[in-house]
């Protein structure tokens, strides 16, 4: 083929980089034929269609919540999405497309404020102005604007679960060391009334000082337990009083979270919202070397074109030109998959523990009933003190395993939920 025809083909050679727009051009073209009006022929220029940005901003704005509204969990998440730290984070998401807007005179401004429906109405906005979009580059930098709206839009929704699950993260840990501290009060009354009448019968020759020891020993570590419990509950009070600026106080108890059946993944959404802007930041590049393109080159720039267009140089056959592959990895299959494996991976963690949990919490129970029908027996005359040690022990024991199983699987949930992205309502953004 000569020379020419290459000039020709390689000044179309964009054309063929937009799949939709696959389509045959002859050598016998009119060479008269404006470029612009051969990329206004074709059917279509793979164009983001309007309504997916609005779909997913829709989506994102109807998202349930996991938290049983009226429950410890959703106080405590209520106080802290009202907190300055989150408040300071979200601005700082959003600062960034505050800078695009007044970067581009056609970009409405994003109002003080971080929320949802602050970023709802700026894509609303975008949209209801169809006519300064009135060539594929605009439609292109449409696209893109709608990308990074929705992109601030999940980053909000990101922020608020991190904030919430960290918060409910101490909610749960000061829950855990009051549980354990009510334990060990408890259990520190028992043992430490036994000291008198042991230390008696010792004195007295029918028990052996070693018994008086292990009473002893046990109290102490008890009494050591009972401190440090009181020290954690304290601990994680201030931290997440610090993180809800004082508004949460008296907030007490777990609380159960819903299962979100068939809720996408936070994770896969912004992966869908970076492949949309990325698609919208090629698409954008294309059309503006599109719209200045003109048929009539220098050999220079005819060069140029054929070289980034595929063509191999004088004497190359027809089959051996072709438009480059756009070899790009989106990270929407990688991100779902790994979201997918890790959700998973928590929902059978969930199960495993909920039939540990219910086990401990069943050997608990057991435990103290006969720890209670020794102390009953004890007090009423029938047995000796020294033989309460063991079923008061075992009953600790049992007790303490039940509450690292209880949570456990309310921390399990918790980040089930948190990688679900489900910990925080799209009304509530």
């Amino acid at each position: 083929m000569a020379r020419s025809s290459f000039h020709w083909v390689g000044g179309l050679a964009l054309v063929a980089l937009l799949p939709a727009c696959m389509k045959t051009y002859g050598a016998d073209a009119p060479a008269s034929q404006p470029y612009a009006a051969s990329v206004a022929a074709a059917p279509a220029l793979g164009l983001r269609a309007q309504q997916d940005g609005a779909d997913l901003m829709t989506k994102l704005a109807q998202r349930p919540s996991a938290l049983v509204p009226g429950t410890p969990y959703a106080a405590v998440a209520a106080a802290v999405l009202q907190g300055s730290a989150f408040g300071a984070e979200a601005e700082l998401r959003l600062a960034p497309l505050r800078g695009e807007a007044e970067e581009l005179s056609w970009l409405p401004e994003l109002a003080r404020g971080a929320s949802l429906g602050a970023l709802r109405d700026m894509s609303a906005r975008i949209m209801a102005r169809p006519e300064r979009f009135d060539t594929s580059r605009k439609l292109a930098e449409r696209d893109l604007a709608q990308a990074q709206i929705e992109t601030a839009a999940l980053a909000l929704a990101e922020e608020a679960n991190v904030h919430v699950h960290e918060a409910l993260g101490q909610h749960l840990a000061g829950e855990e060391a009051r549980a354990r501290a009510a334990l060990y009060e408890a259990s520190y009354r028992d043992l430490a009334g036994l000291d008198w009448p042991i230390s008696q019968a010792v004195a007295s020759g029918e028990l052996v000082s070693s018994e008086l020891a292990q009473l002893r020993a046990e109290v102490a570590d008890v009494r050591r337990g009972l401190a440090q419990a009181r020290a954690a509950e304290a601990e994680a009070r201030r931290e997440l009083v610090a993180m809800a600026d004082g508004r949460l106080g008296g907030v007490a108890g777990a609380g159960a979270l819903r299962e979100m059946v068939g809720a996408v993944p936070l994770p896969l959404m912004q992966a869908q919202a970076a492949r949309a802007e990325q698609e919208a930041r090629q698409r954008l590049g294309t059309h503006s070397h599109m719209e200045g393109l003109q048929l009539r080159r220098s050999a220079e720039e005819l060069d140029a074109l054929e070289e980034a267009a595929g063509y191999a140089g004088e004497g190359a056959e027809a089959g051996d030109w072709g438009a480059p592959s756009l070899q790009v990895q989106w990270p929407e299959r990688a991100a779902g998959s790994e979201a997918e494996m890790q959700i998973g991976g928590l929902a059978r963690d969930r199960d495993r523990l909920r039939s540990e949990a219910a086990a401990a919490a069943a050997q608990a129970s057991a435990a103290a009933e006969v720890a209670a029908l020794a102390l009953r027996d004890y007090r009423a005359g029938r047995g000796h003190a020294a033989q309460l040690l063991g079923p008061l022990e075992r009953a600790l024991d049992a007790q303490e395993a039940e509450i690292t199983s209880r949570f456990a699987l309310a921390r399990t949930e918790l980040d089930l939920a948190y990688l679900q992205g489900t910990l925080v309502a799209g009304s509530d953004l």
